[in-house]
């Protein structure tokens, strides 16, 4: 079973030099509204995001779906 590989969230967003509230309002434009404290969750490992959620975060750093599983 494939796990979500939050090291990977956070090494995309660091290499753009985005900052957690730039990915919250990039992600807002493409109809994904969280908050920063579930972005930091994410990338800290203590939650994963909902399955629905990571075409999304895929889509908005042009990346496929497979770069967030291990």
């Amino acid at each position: 079973m494939q796990t979500f590989d939050y090291h990977q969230l956070k090494q995309l967003r660091e290499f753009l030099q985005w900052s957690l509230r730039d990915l919250m309002v990039k992600l807002s434009t493409m109809g994904l509204d969280v908050t920063e404290q579930t972005l930091l969750n994410w990338e800290n490992g203590d939650t994963t995001p909902d399955a629905d959620k990571i075409p999304h975060l895929a889509a908005v750093f042009g990346v496929g779906i497979d770069r967030f599983y291990k």
